[in-house]
């Protein structure tokens, strides 16, 4: 099945020096909560991540193409509640993130957001309309499902996406994007950590 995809996702991934997609094991994994049994976990998610697809195709199919202020309320109010940026957060922390106070916590979700968020509409202004086709969804580490997706034509874009989501108690929500096995959230907690380290003294000189 080809569908139209949000593409400008992908310019988040073009990362070099990124860690591959699977994520270390930090005690962080994908929510412990757990819903009832459903019959296909794999399709149900795979279903949601469709959903917000959809949206943003008709979104973008607009005659008039909407401008910068009008896509990012777009995306702050259809596109970022199939993100779980709390949990993008707890992982990009680390170990670190026990000591953290909960205001620390939820600002450091907000600058994920709003970072992930404002690339993304910065992007949208290059979506050339590729195709993608979706491929077979698989489950994961603790009952997450992968989604990948095909790209036709990439040109400039990477060849594969893979959307990671788990079952919240709020439902199926994204963790995580990963482009030809670079994760996002891989380079964010990079750049986290690269941010928190003290400064080194300068050697002493006489």
């Amino acid at each position: 099945m080809k569908l139209y995809l949000m593409l400008p996702l992908i310019g988040l991934l073009g990362l070099g020096g990124v860690a591959q997609a699977q994520m270390p094991q930090y005690g962080y994994g994908p929510s412990p909560y757990r819903a009832a049994p459903r019959a296909n976990p794999t399709t149900e998610a795979a279903g949601v991540l469709r959903e917000g697809m959809d949206k943003l195709i008709e979104f973008l199919a607009q005659d008039e193409r909407p401008n910068k202020l009008q896509v990012a309320a777009f995306l702050d109010k259809e596109i970022a509640p199939y993100f779980d940026f709390a949990y993008m957060a707890k992982w990009v922390a680390g170990p670190g993130y026990a000591r953290m106070s909960g205001d620390k916590r939820e600002a450091l979700a907000a600058k994920l957001e709003a970072r992930f968020l404002g690339t993304l509409a910065k992007k949208l202004a290059r979506y050339e309309g590729q195709q993608v086709r979706y491929l077979r969804p698989r489950l994961a580490r603790r009952g997450s499902v992968n989604v990948p997706v095909g790209i036709l034509r990439p040109g400039s874009y990477p060849s594969k996406l893979e959307f990671r989501m788990y079952r919240s108690k709020d439902g199926w929500k994204v963790y995580d994007v990963a482009a030809n096995g670079r994760s996002v959230s891989s380079y964010y907690r990079l750049q986290f950590k690269r941010a928190s380290m003290p400064a080194q003294p300068m050697p002493y000189r006489r």
